[in-house]
């Protein structure tokens, strides 16, 4: 299932969306109350590297045969707009390496069937919620036995956001391939530079119980007024930092307010 329409009346929540409240409130309101135009989308080396192999992985995924993700990968590399991890730079050079190692995991896998790029809407009309999130790799391993797997390709990773990826794909792919019951699911965060894997064992149970968490998020956005900033090394990384008079003030005067005499002499700890 892609692209599936969810239902107006519902509450629509993304991994995206759940972070940026976490992450910065002000930041969710920008995004998703202010109704203000979006900044243009500014890529890097990091976000080229790696949606190019996730799209290579997907080409491996869906035929089983490496070409199709190299090429994959090398025709994505080598458009105009995405020079800056193009042939000849080190980030073209270090996507081919990881790519290498995707293609290692991907031949350590034993299944009966495997899926690519699962996205779905996950409804719930009686918590007034609608989830959305993606699988990059789904294999079916026996008889109500599955496993799913969401490729890194970062330099590492938070635990505790990847476990909230893991959860919220495992809604996906138990609506998606409408699995019964009994069928438990082996949900992992695999990191393609490093070899890392975080690993979850989940049930249906599970399942309930992060939509239930979820529905209580939900309340928590729905209740709040005040959309306060937190300001930080993350205002370098904000598509809104340009119209948000905190991120301003952490590019012109840093945060480390502790080395301030004024505060020095307050000695607050």
């Amino acid at each position: 299932m892609s692209g599936m329409e969810s239902d107006p009346a519902l509450f629509r929540l993304t991994y995206t969306k759940l972070e940026t409240f976490y992450g910065c409130r002000k930041r969710y309101w920008f995004s998703y109350v202010s109704q203000e135009d979006w900044p243009p989308q500014k890529e890097s080396p990091a976000s080229l590297i790696g949606n190019g192999v996730h799209r290579a992985m997907q080409k491996l995924c869906e035929t089983g045969d490496p070409r199709d993700g190299e090429h994959e990968l090398e025709l994505y590399l080598r458009m105009p707009s995405h020079a800056i991890a193009g042939p000849g730079t080190e980030h073209h050079t270090l996507a081919f390496e990881i790519y290498a190692n995707g293609v290692k995991a991907h031949e350590s896998i034993a299944s009966e069937d495997r899926f690519a790029e699962i996205d779905t809407w996950v409804p719930s009309k009686t918590r007034g919620i609608t989830v959305r999130a993606k699988v990059d790799r789904a294999d079916r391993l026996g008889p109500d036995r599955w496993q799913l797997i969401d490729w890194k390709t970062g330099k590492f990773d938070l635990d505790d956001k990847v476990d909230r990826q893991l959860d919220m794909a495992h809604l996906v792919l138990r609506t998606g391939r409408q699995l019964p019951h009994a069928a438990t699911v082996r949900a992992i965060g695999w990191n393609l530079r490093s070899g890392q894997q975080r690993v979850r064992e989940l049930t249906r149970d599970d399942a309930v119980r992060t939509v239930d968490y979820l529905m209580r998020v939900v309340q928590t956005i729905a209740a709040t007024i005040e959309w306060v900033a937190t300001p930080g090394p993350a205002c370098t990384f904000c598509d809104w930092r340009d119209r948000c008079v905190e991120a301003a003030q952490v590019a012109e005067t840093g945060i480390d307010w502790l080395d301030e005499d004024w505060e020095r002499a307050q000695d607050p700890f």
